[in-house]
């Protein structure tokens, strides 16, 4: 049985109930031509999952009754965040589409010396990632922080494990992942590549460099190739 997802806000579940809002009523009514006795999956964005039975569709009104609830549906056991240079227009929307398919927990815009764009509009990529998230069946929906430089980046993560992908990178994945780690930051930069000073900051004894192969790729390419690796290596 083919699998339907939407989004439901915590506070829309109530005592085994729960209601669609407006727009995913619509979407279950006019795209799906649902009808009551029809099973859904109800996904809350902060990990949980809910399988759904529709109970009453009355108006733009989608009612139903919670079968089951299953805790980190669609998510792995380990976690990794992208810290991505602001890339232009359609580029930016492919990364944090395919970062969200690909499992991130957050996604770090940041405002590298070479960025060609220096804003992002928070409320669409927040739905750009939303949308990705049901595609993907994710039942939690990646967070996307606020624009930052990189110096206030790397002094609130020192102590973490960071990865920066890089053409000139000297590690391999499969080496670092032998890192017993449950937590990976993963930096990759703008269109412009980084600065000779970013570079110097990257030189420290808590970032590991990789390097992705020996073709440049672009930065939405570079985070789709390096995500899926990672994710790969980290699931065996």
């Amino acid at each position: 049985m083919e699998e339907h997802f939407f989004t439901v806000q915590p506070e829309k579940i109530n005592q085994g109930q729960f209601t669609l809002s407006k727009s995913e009523s619509n979407h279950f009514i006019k795209s799906l031509r649902g009808n009551p006795g029809d099973i859904i999956w109800l996904l809350n964005g902060h990990g949980c999952a809910f399988e759904g039975l529709i109970e009453s569709v009355q108006g733009n009104t989608v009612t139903g009754l919670i079968k089951r609830s299953i805790p980190d549906y669609g998510e792995a056991s380990f976690e990794i965040h992208l810290v991505i240079g602001l890339i232009k227009g359609s580029r930016m929307d492919m990364v944090l589409e395919k970062a969200t398919e690909l499992g991130v927990k957050s996604i770090q815009p940041i405002l590298f010396d070479r960025c060609v764009k220096n804003k992002l509009n928070l409320d669409r990529a927040k739905r750009i990632v939303q949308s990705a998230a049901k595609q993907a069946g994710r039942s939690y929906f990646p967070k996307i922080y606020p624009l930052s430089d990189l110096d206030q980046w790397l002094i609130n993560h020192a102590e973490e494990s960071n990865i920066l992908f890089h053409i000139k990178g000297t590690n391999s994945l499969d080496q670092i992942v032998k890192i017993k780690k449950e937590l990976f930051n993963i930096i990759v930069g703008p269109e412009g590549d980084f600065s000779d000073r970013e570079l110097i900051k990257f030189k420290s004894p808590n970032i590991l460099n990789v390097n992705l192969g020996s073709r440049r790729l672009r930065s939405e390419t570079a985070v789709v190739a390096a995500l899926a690796n990672l994710n790969q290596l980290l699931g065996k």
